[in-house]
Formats: C-alpha cells, structure tokens, sequence
C-alpha cells in the first residue's frame, strides 16, 4: 500500500515536470521571434542614425525629378538651340537696327549706309551743310584752312560777320533729317556740253528739288535742261539773278563772301572780292543759304581726299544733295562725248575753263561721281 502511494507521487512528480517542460517549449517558440525582430530593429534604427553609409555628395545634391534629367546628348542639343536662338533673335536685332527705312522711298535712301562699305566710310551724317545763326559748333582747325583758300582782307570775326549777315537774311527753316514718310528726290545739274542734245530736261524736271549753279540758263535749253530751279548755287564772283521763289545757296570760300551777301541784300557797297563783283544781287531773302564752311573741309577730307586745293561747286553741290536729299539724280558732269570740257551755253566746245583752272582736279571728282554712281548712291546721267 506504501509503496504504491510512492509510485503515485513520482508520477504525479513526472507529470508536472513534463507538462513544465512543455510550457516552456511553447513559449521559446513564440516569444524568441519577437525578441529577435524587435532587437534587429532596433539595431536598424541605430545604424540609420549613428553610422550612415550614404554619399556626402548624394545628400547634398538630392535626385532631380525624373522630367528635368536629361542625358548628355539632350543637354547637348538643348545648348545648341540656345545658341540658335540667341544667334537669331541677335540677326533678327541687327536687322531692325540697320535696316529700317530712313526715308520714305520705295527702293532705297542714300542714309541707308549699310549698302555699302565704301559710302559708309566716306558719308558723316553728323555734317550740317547749312550754315545756321546759332550752335554751328564749328571746328578751329576746318574755319582755319578755309580761311585760307582765297585771300580776304577782312578784320572782323567769323562770329560778328554772321551776326550782320543774319540780320539781313532769314535764319534757314530747312530741315536735313531723313523722315520714313517723305521722298525727296533731287537733281543735280551741272554745266557741262554732254547736256546738249541730252534730252533729259522732262528728266530733270520731275524731280521735287532741281539744283543749278553758277550762271546756268534754261531759256533755250529746256527740252535738255528742264526749266525747273529750286535751288541755285553761287559765289561772288558767279553771281546772277535769283527768280523768285527759288532758293540762292551760297559757297562762301572766303570770309568776304559773306559780307559780299549781306552788301548784295541791302547796302550794294561791296564790290569788288579779288575781282569785280556784282554789288547787288536779286533773291527772296527769306530763301537764302549758306553753306557751312566747316562743309567744306569735311569734303576736301572725306571726298577729293585732298585732290585739288580745295573742290569744285559742282562737287559741293552734289555732296551737299546727299546730305539734303533721299535721292539723288545727277546730269551734266565731265566732259562732253568729243573729250571736250565746256558749258553747254557756250559755242566754243574747247573752252575747258574748269580743267584749266589748276584749282580743281577735275579726274578725281569725275573718278568719285562714277563710284557714287557704282554704289547705288545716285544716278549718274552722261
């Protein structure tokens, strides 16, 4: 009977201890796991924080949306588009600022320099041709050389001889400003025999402005001269008449030259220059201009380039046209067909006065007239 208690106990004994054992068993499996994940995570949270193995560069430089990555050849074509474009739009610039219309022809003006390099080097648009009472800003080395073309006992000052001068005519109301809506064309008319026979004088008068100088007639010539004058220029000593409403262009080449027309406008008391003059001259003193004297340096610089002692009327005039002027016709330059240089008035075709003179250099001017011609400049009729 003891012994059989005994067995009961250690029975009872086994099965708590197996019933232990299991309880542990079950818990190793569920708990462990946990344990472990939460350790390693844990661990991952420390390495995140405390040992980063990520780039500097990578975190100073976050990745770019995918739609502004580009590969190199995509960058490459984008800089050269870029570079397209600038180079565009700077010809499209260049264009509007070189070629706009200065006048209001339909085919070209003579300020459009971009049409030639050669005009371009020659033509200062800066140059005022006409003389005004005030701001002339003239240069003291040009009034010194052209105070000395052609001598002129004279004690006055340039100042004070305009000041009397502009109190006898009016102050010119011209303006020389190239204006996109306007076209003025103009031509020049020279004396030479090449005009005789020409048939150019319904030519000649179709032009707004008809420039004429020196003793040019028309009476007797019109079918190869025109009749028309808007403007004629003179000097002392080439002096005529002036029909009413026509403009007389002074070319002053002396200091004296400007007392002779404030005399030939009022007083009539000069007369005589170096030679016997005219002592009055007839003309609308409200259409009187002066050709600035500074005008004729800038010629003899930038046109005759110093050929001749200073240039001929007939050169002034046509620089002065392209000054003044949008478009400009010339006639009656150089000599005739024969070779011969003389007026188309005159019956003797060997005069030559103007090549013999010495003053002039005839060749040249003839030289640069045929350029301007060559440059589209103007229209040069033989």
């Amino acid at each position: 009977m003891l012994v059989r208690r005994k067995l009961y106990v250690v029975v009872a004994i086994a099965v708590v201890l197996l019933l232990m054992l299991a309880s542990q068993s079950i818990q190793r499996r569920h708990i462990l796991p946990l344990s472990i994940a939460y350790s390693r995570a844990i661990a991952s949270s420390r390495d995140t924080v405390v040992e980063p193995n990520v780039a500097p560069a990578v975190l100073s430089h976050p990745s770019l949306p995918p739609s502004t990555i580009f590969s190199e050849a995509d960058v490459e074509k984008e800089k050269k588009e870029e570079e397209d474009n600038k180079e565009e739009n700077k010809e499209h610039r260049e264009v509007k600022f070189q070629n706009p219309k200065s006048c209001g022809c339909s085919d070209s003006c003579i300020s459009d320099l971009q049409l030639s390099v050669w005009f371009s080097d020659h033509y200062n648009s800066s140059q005022q041709p006409i003389l005004h009472a005030k701001n002339n800003n003239f240069d003291p080395d040009a009034i010194a050389w052209w105070q000395g073309l052609q001598r002129s006992d004279n004690d006055h000052t340039l100042k004070e001889v305009m000041a009397k001068m502009f109190q006898v005519i009016s102050p010119p109301p011209v303006d020389t400003t190239p204006v996109n809506k306007r076209c003025r064309k103009c031509a020049v008319v020279g004396n030479s025999g090449n005009l005789r026979w020409s048939g150019h004088g319904k030519l000649i008068d179709s032009h707004n402005f008809i420039i004429r100088m020196n003793k040019a007639v028309t009476q007797g010539f019109e079918k190869d001269v025109g009749n028309r004058t808007t403007h004629h220029f003179l000097y002392p000593e080439s002096a005529v008449d002036v029909q009413h409403g026509v403009n007389l262009v002074l070319l002053p080449f002396k200091l004296k030259d400007l007392e002779w027309l404030t005399s030939a406008l009022s007083t009539g008391h000069i007369k005589r220059t170096y030679m016997r003059v005219r002592d009055r001259v007839g003309a609308d003193r409200d259409k009187v201009l002066v050709v600035n004297p500074v005008f004729f340096k800038y010629v003899h610089d930038h046109w005759t380039e110093h050929h001749g002692r200073y240039p001929s009327t007939g050169m002034l005039a046509i620089v002065f046209a392209l000054h003044t002027c949008d478009q400009v016709s010339v006639f009656g330059y150089g000599a005739d067909k024969m070779g011969n240089w003389h007026h188309y008035w005159e019956e003797n075709p060997y005069g030559g006065a103007f090549r013999k003179t010495g003053v002039h250099n005839a060749d040249f001017e003839t030289d640069v007239i045929h350029r301007l011609d060559k440059e589209g400049k103007i229209k040069f009729y033989l």
